[in-house]
């Protein structure tokens, strides 16, 4: 938990009391999202592009 406090006070200037407030799950679920362009489509959207190719 010390290096993430490091990290983000580092980067993003997120002071690491601010930190010990916060749900530490919900932190690492925004931490790891992904823009729509880098998740992967399911089959269905998948398939629909490639039939209006």
């Amino acid at each position: 938990m010390n290096f993430l406090k490091k990290e983000l006070f580092q980067q993003s200037g997120v002071l690491p009391s601010k930190l010990d407030d916060e749900d530490f799950f919900e932190l690492l679920k925004v931490q790891k999202a992904k823009s729509r362009e880098e998740r992967p489509l399911s089959p269905t959207e998948a398939h629909a592009r490639l039939r209006n190719m």
